[in-house]
């Protein structure tokens, strides 16, 4: 028993460090930044994360279920189409994204720097989906913890001990060379699942499909994504650039729960769930729906009570007080993180179940929720307006996903199941 647990704690180990690592830079960069840098690189990270969601047209939505009730020697399949839809993605969507430099969202000589970084970060994710859908997680936690926290272990000490070094464009360059490895590492673990490769004729109409499948998580991603994105421009138009570099510290700090959630919880188990229901199992969906469950409950709190105890001091040890006069703002987010968290157990009931519309509704409908209650908060909690309407959209979302996800007919609650 023992044994068997190993790989997984092992593989909750690593994420957790590459989680803690996006942490330790953000506060990091409080400390020897100043706090309108650090909503720029706020702005700049959150621009990244939507352009990348565009880019790949959720095509991924598609081809990993496609990996996980396919077998092995359909793999090869799967991965030169997802290629070539990757490619045809790019072609079409990738100039796009100069619209953050055409509309002043971003600073121009942030291009070269945007671009290198989003193609890199996108295919390095990708490969990271993969691997957890080819039932490596171990592996998949490697790439992760080289994508997202050996870079900064790396890039942290040397502009600590040189301060000439203690700027964006570092932190940059940084990033890009860390995603490189990782995406060298995961490419090279992927080729040699799959062999023997097997060179398939081109099947339009797979890619087709998968585009219309991935089309429709697109615009609801890209709304749900949007709520990470617009609330940071929100917060710079409301309070200042000062502020939103608080605002970005604090909701690292809230986020990097749900990050963690989605590494030690989420990524171990959603595999298990979508194949269990795929493959007709019943008795053993439930109990791994129940195992998400308590395990989202269980490290939500201590996760959470975690951050209250912790980030004082470490705000403290920043020593710039603008971090340290909005507290209120920091337990709201934290708040936000763990309602989202928690309304991802029905989320992932709806994916396994194949509900794609009822997971578009939730998403789409809930841009508007988030658009009112700001709006609503604005002129009366300017500071807080953001943190409160993305509150308020995850409570709808979660809401109407469990509704959904009750009143939809097979493995519901009410089904009486056998096996």
């Amino acid at each position: 028993m023992v044994k068997q647990q190993i790989p997984r704690i092992a593989n909750m180990g690593l994420r957790a460090l590459a989680t803690g690592s996006k942490f330790l830079l953000l506060f990091g960069l409080a400390k020897m930044l100043q706090p309108g840098e650090v909503g720029q690189y706020g702005l700049f990270a959150a621009a990244i994360g939507f352009s990348m969601l565009v880019i790949g047209g959720d095509f991924y939505t598609y081809s990993q279920r496609e990996l996980l009730s396919g077998k092995k020697d359909r793999w090869s399949f799967v991965l030169q189409h997802q290629i070539a839809a990757t490619l045809l993605l790019y072609l079409a969507l990738l100039p796009a994204q100069l619209l953050w430099f055409g509309f002043d969202l971003l600073p121009s000589t942030l291009i070269l720097w945007f671009f290198s970084i989003l193609i890199a970060e996108h295919v390095a994710q990708e490969i990271n989906r993969l691997l957890i859908a080819m039932h490596r997680p171990l592996i998949a936690s490697w790439v992760l913890f080289v994508r997202m926290g050996l870079w900064v272990w790396a890039a942290l000490p040397i502009m600590w001990f040189y301060p000439h070094y203690q700027k964006l464009e570092f932190v940059y360059l940084s990033w890009l060379l860390g995603v490189s490895l990782a995406f060298l590492i995961g490419a090279l673990v992927i080729w040699k699942e799959t062999r023997p490769w097997r060179w398939w004729t081109l099947d339009l109409v797979w890619i087709k499909k998968g585009l219309g499948v991935g089309a429709l998580f697109l615009t609801a991603t890209m709304c749900f994504k949007a709520l990470f994105t617009v609330d940071r421009y929100v917060v710079g138009y409301l309070a200042g650039a000062d502020f939103l570099g608080v605002y970005v510290l604090y909701i690292g700090i809230a986020m990097a729960v749900t990050a963690f959630m989605d590494s030690a919880v989420f990524s171990f188990l959603y595999p298990k769930l979508v194949k269990a229901f795929r493959r007709s199992r019943p008795l053993e969906y439930r109990r791994i729906l129940r195992e998400l469950t308590w395990s989202v409950a269980g490290f939500g709190l201590v996760l959470g009570a975690g951050v209250v105890v912790l980030a004082p001091l470490v705000l403290e040890w920043i020593g710039k007080a603008p971090y340290l006069e909005h507290l209120w703002l920091l337990w709201l987010l934290l708040v936000m993180s763990l309602i989202y968290d928690v309304g991802m157990i029905p989320h992932y009931g709806l994916y396994a179940k194949g509900d794609d519309r009822g997971i578009m509704v939730a998403h789409i409908s809930a841009l508007p929720v988030f658009a009112f209650a700001t709006a609503a908060f604005s002129t009366i909690l300017p500071l807080h307006a953001a943190a409160i309407g993305l509150t308020c959209a995850f409570s709808y979302m979660g809401l109407y996903k469990y509704w959904r996800y009750r009143n939809s007919e097979k493995y519901s609650s009410t089904t009486v199941a056998t096996s």
